[in-house]
């Protein structure tokens, strides 16, 4: 019969239990949930990521679907300085598959701190983990070593050409080719090492992946403040030291424009009202943005994302 549920009633009652905990987790450590709109004016300006556009019945633009709610929970941050967190749906248009899906739920918070921020912030990936799986503590892994290991290069001090031959052996010469610094890094790091990660986090991305995150030296490299949570192969969660320089989050979605026009993708409108936000004064702080629906998966030991969604395939 069309339409009926793609989850059992058990996979229901895992989900109910582990909304009840992540709850329970946050409001533990005094964190606020917050409800915020489904619709922005800006879309995310991720040159990677689609974002569904909102019309009115005459068929005037509205704005966009949320691809994260991080505009408006980075806004309220801005504005009251406190922990605070939202679970709920995150459209990405373009990403059904065995990873993805156009609807989910997602998790994000944030919490202003300044005593070693991105320290505090894997240790809180940490503690939700342990607290809310029967995984363990992941363990914390730089993504220089274990791309060190695998390619037997910096991944921070590479270039096209020396990662371009390894491009060339996974997707052949000729997609190699057309493949800039960031999708080559992306590519050889999802086939090859991604899978292999059981429970770990992984911090200090290339710099080339900063998006919102803040860039640091580590010696000679350059590193993002970032730090993703993977468990059986896949990307549950994704963390960073927050971006609070106003003129650089700016440039930032200029050169997401910029790479969007060179890969022949929309121009979209920039996100002025983070912007003005960052311009007020974003504290010191972190933010983790984490896919329910995957976590669930983990807890339940189940074998595809969409036997952890209530209903898939309704658009």
């Amino acid at each position: 019969m069309m339409g009926r549920p793609t989850a059992t009633k058990t996979i229901l009652e895992a989900r109910a239990s582990l909304l009840s905990g992540l709850r329970s987790f946050f409001e533990a450590r005094q964190s606020l949930e917050v409800d915020v709109p489904a619709i922005a004016k800006a879309p995310a300006s991720d040159p990677w990521l689609d974002s569904f556009t909102v019309n009115d019945p005459a068929g005037l633009h509205v704005g966009y679907l949320l691809t994260s709610p991080e505009t408006y929970l980075k806004r309220l941050l801005s504005e009251y300085q406190c922990p605070i967190h939202a679970i709920g749906k995150a459209y990405r248009a373009n990403e059904e598959g065995s990873e993805h899906a156009i609807e989910f739920t997602m998790l994000e918070w944030y919490r202003p701190t300044s005593i070693r921020p991105f320290q505090a912030m894997v240790s809180e990936i940490q503690d939700l983990v342990e607290t809310l799986t029967e995984c363990g503590r992941p363990e914390v892994i730089a993504y220089k070593d274990v791309f060190e290991a695998t390619y037997g290069l910096n991944p921070h001090q590479a270039t096209v050409d020396d990662l371009g031959g390894f491009g060339s052996d996974l997707l052949g010469a000729k997609a190699a080719s057309s493949l800039d610094l960031d999708s080559l890094l992306n590519v050889l790091f999802a086939t090859e090492i991604e899978p292999h990660l059981t429970n770990h986090i992984v911090i200090d991305f290339p710099a080339i992946q900063s998006a919102l995150a803040r860039v640091e030296l580590d010696g000679a490299d350059r590193v993002t403040k970032r730090a993703e949570l993977y468990i059986s192969g896949s990307e549950i969660a994704n963390g960073y030291h927050e971006l609070t320089d106003a003129v650089e989050q700016a440039a930032r979605f200029d050169a997401d424009n910029r790479r969007r026009g060179s890969l022949l993708r929309p121009v979209v409108p920039r996100d002025d009202a983070l912007i003005d936000a960052l311009t007020s004064g974003l504290p010191d702080s972190y933010g983790v943005a984490l896919g329910v629906d995957r976590l669930l998966r983990v807890v339940t030991q189940s074998k595809t994302l969409s036997e952890c969604m209530t209903f898939t395939g309704h658009l």
